[in-house]
């Protein structure tokens, strides 16, 4: 039974009876709109360029529509199409005002609607949590960081030469009388950001510091009894002690797998919903009336 509910088939039956009911209970019997034929013109297509673009201008349109590639325009063609079919579907359950604002809510309507179903209908199994975590390892990926705190000297007061001279005297001085990670805010100068950085990524080290700093500081052994350097920052140097130094890693899937299952299901609900959309537009007959003009 299981096996039998998971099949893609049984949910589509499913999604499909969903939408049958609430297309036979909910839409107004007096509806007229029962054709299924769509016709992609070029003044409909130049009317969906204008209202997409939010600029009415006819000859732009015209321009901008000619110059499509043939690849642009069957994309141009299809979300035409597709817009077309939801909208209708829309107007069947008689939500339909006449304003292309109110037919994007419409649509967004049904969509809902057709994505409720589809949510109801979808799991993901174990097997295949395990799966979409193989292929998609890398998005999970722990970046390196790193804890430490800096003691730093300004380039800008005292000049690059002098505040390197400054920082490897005061190396000298830290390491000799063991000044611990918490005191370090009593020495040297001001820094534009923190002092003291806890876990912090390498990306997020370089916005601060500059990235030659932030590689240079990551090549560090930790040693929460050491200071090192001077390392040179794009503000002058800095003297730092390094607590702790994680490498990346990938986690297991044990630890993330609850975000994972979640990542997966939302993919597997966007193509299922995306098939669902397909297959309102595949009842419309759309029958092509466009001839390409010429840019001018």
């Amino acid at each position: 039974m299981k096996k039998l509910i998971r099949e893609p088939l049984v949910h589509f039956l499913v999604i499909g009876l969903g939408l049958f009911i609430l297309f036979e209970f909910v839409a107004p019997e007096d509806s007229n709109l029962d054709s299924k034929t769509i016709i992609v013109d070029r003044n409909a297509l130049l009317t969906f360029v204008q209202y997409r673009s939010k600029a009415f201008n006819p000859q732009v349109a015209a321009a901008r529509l000619d110059a499509l590639s043939e690849a642009e325009l069957k994309m141009l063609i299809d979300d035409f199409v597709r817009e077309e079919a939801l909208h209708r579907e829309a107007q069947a359950l008689g939500m339909d005002v006449n304003d292309y604002v109110i037919k994007q809510r419409m649509i967004q309507s049904l969509q809902f609607i057709t994505n409720g179903f589809v949510t109801s209908a979808v799991d993901v199994s174990g097997d295949e949590v395990t799966a979409y975590y193989e292929a998609n390892k890398d998005d999970y990926y722990v970046d390196p960081y790193a804890t430490f705190t800096h003691v730093f000297f300004s380039a800008d007061r005292y000049g690059p030469e002098q505040a390197r001279t400054l920082a490897e005297t005061k190396l000298t001085q830290l390491n000799a009388d063991s000044v611990p990670f918490s005191e370090s805010t009593r020495h040297g100068d001001r820094f534009l950001y923190n002092v003291n950085y806890v876990e912090r990524t390498e990306d997020f080290v370089g916005s601060h510091f500059g990235r030659h700093m932030a590689q240079a500081l990551f090549s560090l052994d930790p040693n929460d009894q050491l200071w090192q350097g001077p390392l040179e920052s794009a503000y002058g140097y800095h003297l730092v002690m390094v607590s702790k130094l994680t490498e990346g890693m990938y986690p297991d899937l044990a630890d993330v797998e609850q975000s994972v299952r979640d990542d997966a299901l939302r993919v597997e609900i966007n193509e299922k919903n995306e098939l669902a959309v397909q297959a309102i537009v595949g009842t419309y007959d759309v029958r092509m009336n466009f001839e390409r003009g010429s840019a001018e």
